[in-house]
């Protein structure tokens, strides 16, 4: 029983890691292509944005699983 809230704790602490590190892309991705890529996404539609942002979560995820194993 111990080891199933030890695992649970695990996945809560590895989920908030990869939070924040999903936060500081999204910082880093703002500051190389434009200060407004948010409003780019949202407002004007702009799929090839979007669509380099889920690349580096993607990445962001495979690389930290990679890291984990």
């Amino acid at each position: 029983m111990m080891k199933i809230f030890g695992n649970i704790i695990e996945i809560f602490v590895y989920s908030a890691v990869y939070m924040i590190i999903a936060l500081i892309a999204i910082k880093v991705i703002g500051a190389v292509f434009s200060s407004d890529f948010e409003k780019k996404i949202s407002e004007e539609n702009n799929i090839a944005l979007a669509l380099v942002c889920a690349c580096v979560f993607i990445g962001l995820g495979i690389v930290i699983t990679a890291i984990l194993k």
